[in-house]
Formats: C-alpha cells, sequence, structure tokens
C-alpha cells in the first residue's frame, strides 16, 4: 500500500506542501553547536539526534561505558574522592580537592612546589578514571593534559599514573603526563578533530604543540559505528521519503561484509599508524579519515611486532607490544588479533559474531543470544555435538570452555589480564620459545611445558612437539607459571599473578602451600602492577579455602616502600610455612618449597636473576 499512497501523495498534494514535509522537524545539520569542544562538521550531527528516531538503541547504548568514556566533570560523571586527602607516591604527592563545583587537583609543578590544576576532562567509568587540565599555549591556542593520579574503582583509592602500566617502580609522579589532542581524542571519542595549529611551523617542535581541538560527541556515539549521521537524519524526516523508502545514508556493521564489519571496531580497537604516513598531519589536524562502511586498510596501517619506529623513538616500542609469536599483549589490538585468526581467514568471524552493542552485559557486551561456548560452537557444530571427545575434559568443566584454550588470558591493560583475541591452537613449543605463557599450564599451574606436549601429543597427535630451551632461560622442568612469575619479563609475570588465582584454577596437593608462596613473593616484584594482580590472586585463593592469610593479605598495600613490602613478604612466607603442615601433602621436587613448606630463596633468586635480559616497560 505504502508505495500507491506515496505516488498519489506526489501526484495531488500542491508542491508546497511537500517542500515542507521534506523539511520536517527540527534540521540537524543547520543545528550550531554551542557547548565548549563540540563541532558539526563533516556531516556529525551528535546522539541526541538519533535518539528521536531510534530511542532503544540510543537508550541500550547510554548504559554501555562507550557512552561514558569521555565526560565533562559534573557531580554525576566524577568517581574519584575529590576529597583533599594527600596522595604520596616517592618525592610527590598530589591533592584532589573540590572547590564549589569544580574539581581541583594540587600537583607536582615541576620546580619543586605545587600548583593547582582544574579537571576539564574525564575519561574511563568503568576500571578507572583519568582527570585532565587544560593548558594555555599561546593566545589562540591549548594542549589537554593527563594529571599524575587517576581513581581505580575496584580498589576505591588514587593511583600513580607509573603504578598502573607495565613499569618498574620509579620515585616521581608525571612521567605520563600524555596529550589528550594527540592520544585519547582518537578513540575516546566521536568525530575527533584535534585542530593542530601552525602545523608546518617548525617552531612547534620547540615550543610544543598547540590546538583547537572539537569533537563531534564526548564518548564513543552512535556515529562512531555508523558513520556520521546528517544525511540519513535528513532523509528520515521527510514523511514523503519514509513511504518512498529512505536511503540509508549510514551503514549497519551486521549488513557489511566482513572486513568492512571488523573495521568498525578495528578503527579504535587496533592500534594503527596513517596510511601513508604522511597522512599524520591531516590526521593531527582534522581528524582519522577512515568512516564506517570503507576499507580500513585504505587508511591505516595496523601495527605488528615487526612495525618500524620512525623519528628516534625506543626501537623496540612497538616490538614490546606483542609476544614473540607476533601475538599481542596489550590491549588495543583485538583487531590484529581477529585478523590473524583461521575464523576470520578461513571463516566468516566478525566482531559482531560474538559481541553485541545494543543488548547483554555491559561489561564485555557479549552476544545474550549465544552464551557460554555457544559463540564457538554456532559455526563450530560437529565439536558441539561431543565436546568431551575434543577437549579430553569433562564437557561442563573449565577445561572444555573453547576460550580458555584458544582465547586463553594473556593480554595486559587496564591492571588486569584479558582474553586473546587471536582464536589459535595452544602449543607448548611455540609458546616456550615465544616468552608467550601456555593455555594448558594457566589452568594447570603446577604443570611444565613437556607435560602439557605429552599430554596433547597423546589425545591430538604428533604434531605437538617437546619445547626446546624457554625464551626467558628457566628450567623447562619448573611449573610454567612458576617460571614466568619470576624469570619472565613484566608481561608474563602479570598474567601468571593473574592465572594463579583465576577460578578456573586447578594445581595439586603437593603444590598448594606453593601456589600462595610464589604470589607471597610476587608481592615484592619490582613491577607495582604484578605485586596487585599478585595480592589479588592470593586473596581469591583464599575465598576459595581459607588458611587464616585474608586478613593479612589485604593489609599489604602493593604500593607500601619497598622495606615495608620486605617485611610483608617475609610475614606472609612465614605464615604460609606454619599454615601448611596438616593441611597439605608435602611439597614436590620442583615446588620450589623445601618439605618444611619454606621457601627455596636461592632457586628462586636464581630464577629472577634471569628477569635482567627480560626487562621492559610497556605504556597502553
Amino acid at each position: 500500500m505504502r508505495p500507491l499512497v506515496a505516488v498519489l501523495l506526489a501526484v495531488l498534494v500542491p508542491p508546497t506542501f511537500v517542500a515542507t514535509a521534506l523539511s520536517f522537524g527540527h534540521d540537524p545539520v543547520a543545528a550550531a553547536a554551542e557547548a565548549p569542544l563540540i563541532h558539526r562538521e563533516a556531516g556529525f550531527v551528535g546522539s541526541a539526534t538519533c535518539k528521536q528516531c531510534h530511542p532503544d538503541q540510543h537508550a541500550s547504548w547510554a548504559g554501555t561505558f562507550h557512552s561514558t568514556m569521555t565526560q565533562r566533570p559534573s557531580e554525576r560523571s566524577v568517581l574519584g574522592a575529590f576529597d583533599g586527602k594527600v596522595v604520596a607516591y616517592g618525592h610527590d604527592r598530589a591533592r584532589p580537592f573540590r572547590d564549589g563545583e569544580r574539581f581541583l587537583m594540587e600537583v607536582p609543578d615541576g620546580k619543586g612546589g605545587q600548583r593547582s590544576a582544574e579537571v576539564v576532562l574525564t575519561v574511563g567509568s568503568r576500571r578507572y578514571q583519568q582527570y585532565f587540565e587544560r593548558q594555555p599555549r599561546g593566545a589562540d591556542g591549548d594542549v589537554i593534559v593527563r594529571l599524575p593520579i587517576l581513581w581505580h574503582q575496584e580498589l576505591q583509592r588514587w593511583l600513580p599514573l607509573e603504578t598502573v602500566f607495565l613499569g618498574p617502580d620509579v620515585d616521581r609522579m608525571g612521567h605520563n603526563a600524555a596529550e589528550w589532542n594527540t592520544n585519547c581524542i582518537f578513540c575516546h571519542n566521536t568525530g575527533p578533530r584535534p585542530g593542530l595549529l601552525d602545523a608546518h611551523d617548525p617552531s612547534r617542535l620547540r615550543d610544543g604543540y598547540r590546538f583547537d581541538s572539537e569533537v563531534a560527541e564526548l564518548g564513543i556515539a552512535c556515529e562512531a559505528c555508523h558513520g556520521p549521521g546528517a544525511e540519513h537524519a535528513t532523509a528520515a524526516r521527510s514523511p514523503l521519503a519514509r513511504y518512498v523508502g529512505t536511503p540509508h545514508h549510514a551503514f549497519d556493521p551486521a549488513q557489511l561484509d566482513q572486513e568492512r564489519a571488523v573495521a568498525i571496531c578495528g578503527q579504535c580497537h587496533g592500534a594503527r599508524l596513517p596510511n601513508p604516513p604522511k597522512r599524520a598531519t591531516e590526521w593531527f589536524t582534522t581528524g582519522p579519515t577512515f568512516r564506517p562502511g570503507e576499507r580500513l586498510l585504505d587508511h591505516v596501517t595496523p601495527i605488528v611486532r615487526e612495525t618500524p619506529v620512525r623519528g628516534g623513538g625506543d626501537p623496540e616500542a612497538f616490538a614490546l607490544r606483542f609476544w614473540g609469536d607476533g601475538t599481542a599483549r596489550l590491549t588495543a589490538y583485538e583487531y590484529q588479533g581477529v585478523v590473524a585468526s583461521k575464523c576470520y581467514t578461513k571463516g566468516e568471524l566478525t566482531c559482531q559474531s560474538c559481541h553485541a552493542m545494543h543488548s547483554g552485559d555491559p561489561r564485555g557486551q557479549l552476544r545474550p543470544d549465544l552464551p557460554g561456548d555457544a559463540m564457538c560452537t554456532q559455526c563450530h557444530q560437529e565439536i558441539a555435538r561431543d565436546v568431551q571427545a575434543h577437549t579430553h575434559h569433562a564437557p561442563d568443566g573449565a577445561g572444555s570452555r573453547c576460550v580458555a584454550c584458544h582465547m586463553p588470558k594473556i593480554v595486559y591493560g587496564v591492571m588486569d589480564i584479558h582474553r586473546s583475541h587471536r582464536i589459535d591452537v595452544p602449543d607448548p613449543a611455540r609458546d616456550g620459545a615465544a616468552g608467550r605463557p601456555h593455555a594448558c599450564t594457566l589452568c594447570h599451574v603446577d604443570r611444565s611445558l613437556p607435560w602439557a606436549a605429552a599430554a596433547m601429543r597423546g589425545w591430538w597427535g604428533n604434531e605437538f612437539k617437546d619445547p626446546g630451551p624457554r625464551f626467558d632461560g628457566a628450567p623447562l622442568e619448573l611449573a610454567d607459571a612458576a617460571a614466568n612469575l619470576f624469570a619472565g619479563d613484566a608481561a608474563a609475570r602479570a598474567v601468571a599473578a593473574k592465572a594463579l588465582g583465576e577460578a578456573g584454577a586447578t594445581f595439586g596437593d603437593d603444590h598448594a602451600a606453593a601456589v600462595r608462596a610464589w604470589l607471597a613473593v610476587t608481592l615484592g616484584d619490582g613491577y607495582p602492577t604484578v605485586r596487585q594482580l599478585a595480592r589479588r590472586s592470593l586473596l581469591a585463593l583464599e575465598g576459595k579455602v581459607g588458611w587464616g592469610l585474608a586478613e593479612r593479605v589485604r593489609a599489604v598495600d602493593h604500593l607500601a616502600p619497598a622495606e615495608r613490602r620486605r617485611d610483608d613478604v617475609f610475614a606472609l612466607l612465614d605464615a604460609i610455612a606454619r599454615a601448611a603442615p596438616g593441611r597439605v601433602e608435602r611439597p614436590s621436587s620442583t615446588a620450589l618449597l623445601g618439605v618444611d613448606f619454606r621457601l627455596d630463596f636461592p632457586g628462586v633468586i636464581r630464577l629472577t636473576d634471569l628477569q635482567g635480559k627480560n626487562l621492559i616497560a610497556i605504556g597502553e
């Protein structure tokens, strides 16, 4: 009926009425953006415009952490305790406080004194929240800079930026004072336009960059995924156009081909460089050129382990973000993992195969219609018919979860360990050589790589070879988790510290005391993030089987001075040795414990000495 009605309208209705109908309602293109930092260029109209026709989708998006990624400071948006209490770290201190409706921080001024900085933006709302100030730079430009402490939601405390990345202890704040205009603006907002001023003036290298930055919307909103909405919104406002059939002018990832669908998430969840490199000036001036519906690789080159570092930077800056086999070990490289997976190259995998942007739990945004293994077995239906024949584990146990083996938790980010998005098959020989934690021994934390290789050969064939020398130089007969925890680089140590406390972690009675002792020693690690993960895992173990250690572990401050941390470590080791007799078996000969449940300090020191050739520091 609608085509007939449309024809009749076009023929019978006076032209003046048709013209009015075509422009019915508010014109989003002509609307001026009055709020600071907001533009309405290049066809962007903002999510409020989308809400008028898509209220349900707008509501589901508003409940996600994408929507609150970047916000202006307010009573509602600020999570941190701006209570005037001093946050001390090394030689420096900061003090978050309120002045009426303003949120401020007293921070080091770089000259031995303190200054006050006003918060103008917040970034993050789930795991932690960062705060930014505006620093004037010249008469008509400025720069928005990250302040030196952030608020951690789980710990409910302030943390210096230096203690949340994979870096060693330092004695000052301010090493991570990143510029929002050259960094966060690109992926934590919609329609970024950095607005670099005097882009071709050499003096900017001496005096600092200046910006007049704007975004279409603070946070990650509708147009980040569906493209600029001006044409779509204008067409949709015409009653006549709706009868005829509105041209979309907007992209639904579910309706795109595989490459273009994955590109929409990959524009942010895939660290990248402009392609060609000379396009960088355009990025910092008018913003990235990619738009949903296009081929991402026409605009960017994803960073991989072999990507060269230009401009005299650290030549290993990119390589350190990957395990030795090229698998990413930092968040924001999910795209690289997906496109390297056979499920993508040989199958039909897209981000929407597992994730839903408008339904499900905001934490992860996994598809609620495909719970558990169903996300994998929707394609691998033969395996689903007899899971145990494929996994050789109980079908309802942790060992039969697809992601545990094929997407193990080996990726560091925001002070936690996440699943790899490179879907592959565990390989003990490959993983040992690459310094990459092995999926089987992330669950069987008391087992070695040769044990894993033998088990895999027995179940799946001779393609699984015995590992050669480990990347970190640790003995092969040692439990892989212990080797990673003591001899590995900071990323390997962080992964192991988290794995030992996971709900699915298993170990024999002869390692029950050892696992606790390993974590207790790790509370003295030289990297604060590793210490915090070890503390969390000790508390998790106490939650499963209490040894009377919980109160002592909760009292441990992973940012306490080194002397206090050392006392905590020895006190915990002593408590474990006293609690173990009568509870568990005598330790295994490879457990790094004596028969009295006392730590084999010489053995542990030999392992930690191997870290000397594995020192790394990685930002995010």
